[in-house]
């Protein structure tokens, strides 16, 4: 029976991104094959047009949405020579960021689309339009989503809400809960992912939070049937589900 690998990593924010830690998870990225790499939303922090920063001058002083898409063309083009064209994006709440710029002024219409912009067509990546259409991207049996809830028990939200296997990112931690259900082999599980950003993000304040540096590894069997490995990330290191240890890099 075939076996598809297929490779989850959560909200990176870029360029928020933890670099030293990416580095260790492209490294793992190119030791394996994959039938997919779908990247869960918030690839993009989009800081720059955030409504959070609306007025405040100081905060997005110096930054520009093309010196975002330029960095985040550079990290697919690293992609691309790991990986080739297997790749999916689940756009996420910082991601819609730019369709929220577009309502207000659209004059950029047909500018500033995240897919124009780090040409998805061009590098055969599938956009899925998640936070602004509810659109969602399934594998066999598991469903994933950017991920919508954020309360204590979001785990436990998502399973229920949405029915079925589902993971997701959003909440930058790792909670798992699984549903009750009559029958066998059909266990349901909602599970958060973690992120792959910076811990310490300017708008955090400080504050104390329950985020995980963690990405998710799949496999797939051909009745839809998987079972699911989440990776966490720890001082820029992690183990692999195969065992062997992989060490974050410092990029310049």
């Amino acid at each position: 029976m075939k076996v598809s690998n297929v490779l989850v990593l959560p909200d990176l924010h870029l360029p928020v991104e933890d670099r030293e830690s990416l580095s260790a998870v492209e490294r793992y990225m190119g030791d394996h094959e994959w039938s997919e790499v779908i990247q869960i939303g918030d690839f993009l922090d989009m800081d720059s047009i955030s409504s959070h920063n609306k007025e405040k001058l100081r905060v997005t002083e110096g930054q520009r949405i093309q010196k975002d898409f330029d960095y985040a063309n550079d990290v697919l083009d690293r992609w691309a020579r790991i990986l080739g064209d297997t790749k999916i994006t689940i756009e996420g709440n910082h991601d819609y960021r730019v369709e929220r710029l577009i309502d207000a002024s659209p004059v950029l219409e047909g500018l500033v689309e995240i897919p124009k912009a780090l040409r998805f067509a061009e590098r055969g990546i599938s956009w899925v339009p998640y936070w602004s259409k509810g659109a969602i991207y399934k594998v066999g049996k598991a469903n994933f989503i950017h991920g919508r809830y954020t309360n204590k028990y979001h785990a436990a939200k998502h399973v229920a809400e949405y029915g079925g296997n589902v993971f997701y990112g959003h909440v930058h931690d790792c909670q798992m809960h699984s549903i009750e259900h009559l029958g066998d082999n059909e266990t349901r599980v909602g599970q958060s992912l973690g992120c792959l950003c910076r811990y310490d993000l300017k708008w955090l304040r400080g504050a104390p939070n329950k985020w995980q540096q963690a990405f998710g590894v799949f496999r797939f069997l051909d009745d839809g049937f998987f079972s699911y490995s989440v990776v966490r990330i720890f001082d820029h290191r992690f183990v692999s589900p195969e065992g062997r240890v992989y060490q974050g890099r410092k990029r310049t």
